[in-house]
């Protein structure tokens, strides 16, 4: 769920500490994170240029507590470098990640003692992931973050396609060679059951192919639900499903 992660990060809002800066960017968020004005504000912040980096700060307004503090690469915050920190609306610390040129390193999370309850470090094949209770106890099996996955992973999802995708779809709309993917997004319940399936992104050469994904999600196996903080969660997923029309 390592996206999930970032997406989060590019969410939050700016932030406007008690001292200014010269060339800050300033913008005001909602509840929900929906861009509004000020006087509506939920979140308030601001970015700034700090040495060769992007400072960045978030705010709760009720009470002005310091919510995220992150170091970025660019001004529009999209490639986190360095360490990023996030705190409960009480002011104690909640996780903390490390980024390298928008690379997940590392993340830890805490009780609000302080004490430290999981720890993750990403690699080349995933994550390696660890869970403590507050008496530094370690948990066997403790689950940070996992997205939600088919059965089976990637070899499930590639058999499931093989054995029931109708992939003549594009060659019957006459589509000409090449591959057609469509992007379908979803919802997976605590239960892995799948809803509101819905093609986001459709080939224009292949308008039939979309009707034939949102198929073959809707009346597949339930997935595996993903998880954070060792407990099962709502997860809205994101699947593409490629058709593929040969030369003759």
């Amino acid at each position: 769920m390592r996206h999930l992660l970032m997406l989060s990060l590019l969410m939050f809002a700016y932030t406007l500490p008690a001292f200014s800066q010269a060339d800050t960017t300033y913008l005001y968020f909602n509840k929900g994170w929906g861009e509004c004005d000020k006087d509506t504000a939920y979140y308030y912040g601001m970015v700034y240029k700090k040495d060769n980096l992007w400072s960045r700060n978030d705010y709760r307004v009720k009470g002005n507590r310091l919510q995220m503090e992150a170091t970025y690469v660019d001004k529009d915050c999209k490639t986190g470098h360095g360490t990023f920190n996030w705190y409960r609306e009480n002011g104690t610390l909640k996780s903390t990640a490390v980024y390298d040129q928008g690379k997940s390193k590392t993340a830890d999370y805490f009780y609000e003692s302080g004490k430290k309850k999981a720890h993750i470090i990403y690699t080349v094949n995933g994550s390696e992931q660890h869970g403590w209770d507050e008496n530094g106890k370690e948990i066997p099996g403790y689950i940070v973050e996992r997205e939600a996955i088919f059965p089976g992973g990637l070899p499930g999802w590639k058999a499931y396609l093989e054995q029931n995708l109708n992939g003549d779809v594009a060659v019957k709309s006459k589509a000409k060679p090449g591959i057609y993917t469509v992007k379908v997004q979803f919802v997976v319940d605590k239960e892995g059951s799948i809803s509101n399936v819905n093609a986001i992104e459709v080939p224009a050469a292949c308008s039939r192919c979309a009707k034939e994904a949102v198929k073959i999600i809707k009346n597949g196996p339930k997935w595996e639900p993903a998880v954070e903080d060792n407990q099962r969660v709502v997860y809205q997923a994101i699947q593409l499903v490629s058709f593929q029309v040969v030369q003759d």
